[in-house]
């Protein structure tokens, strides 16, 4: 969820539970290029480099706190949530971060301006910037006339509004994805059919498998049973 052009090594936490975030995507139909974006951040590192690391920095600290907001066992996704709350804050606080590093544009900040006067929820630029899509965490129990006063005045712009969520309960397995199952005694696709009915965590775990130390090889994983 948040921009990041610091160069320290990639790395990737399996998340044992995924809260529910609901989302607005907005496209402001700009067209980008990501060369030019770099650009505009290396430029900056050249002429103001303690300044602009400081702002790489910054951002680095940002994503660490909301993976550790979103991780929190007792993560609360309702109204007033001071979870919801403190993560539209570090949106906010990155996107403004972002808009200093130079890689905004005046429709993904009239966008911005939109959703802040309608109040329903905290918005920054994605991917590389300079045009694209925003995505704005939206806060729950949003009155529905707020929202279709907010789509009218997106759709008179030239925006093109989406709903969406992040997280929600179940498994998602990297695909294609084989089998490996000593009940089968050899390498089998998984099908649609098989993997809808594993019997819960451990006919899922059975199913896919697990590395060699012992941890989960899918990317996104939730407690789920068929039931659910």
């Amino acid at each position: 969820m948040f921009f990041r052009l610091y160069p320290n090594p990639q790395s990737t936490d399996p998340s044992g539970s995924f809260p529910e975030l609901p989302l607005l995507l907005v496209n402001t139909k700009q067209p980008r290029r990501t060369s030019e974006q770099v650009a505009n951040v290396r430029n900056l590192l050249t002429h103001y480099e303690d300044i602009t690391n400081s702002m790489l920095d910054t951002i680095d600290k940002i994503t660490n706190e909301a993976h550790n907001i979103i991780t929190d066992p007792d993560f609360s996704n309702h109204s007033g949530s001071p979870h919801i709350v403190r993560l539209g804050e570090l949106i906010r606080i990155n996107h403004g971060i972002l808009v200093s590093l130079g890689v905004s544009h005046p429709r993904l900040e009239r966008v911005r301006e939109l959703i802040d006067h309608a109040g329903i929820g905290w918005t920054k630029l994605t991917g590389a910037g300079g045009g694209g899509c925003s995505i704005t965490l939206l806060k729950p129990n949003i009155k529905p006339a707020i929202m279709k006063e907010l789509d009218n005045k997106l759709s008179s712009e030239g925006f093109e509004k989406y709903e969406t969520t992040l997280g929600g309960a179940g498994v998602g397995v990297l695909w294609p994805a084989v089998t490996h199952s000593s009940e089968l005694g050899h390498p089998v696709e998984i099908s649609q059919e098989m993997f809808l009915t594993a019997k819960g965590v451990e006919g899922v775990e059975s199913l896919v498998g697990v590395d060699s130390d012992g941890k989960r090889k899918w990317r996104f994983w939730r407690e789920w049973t068929p039931e659910s």
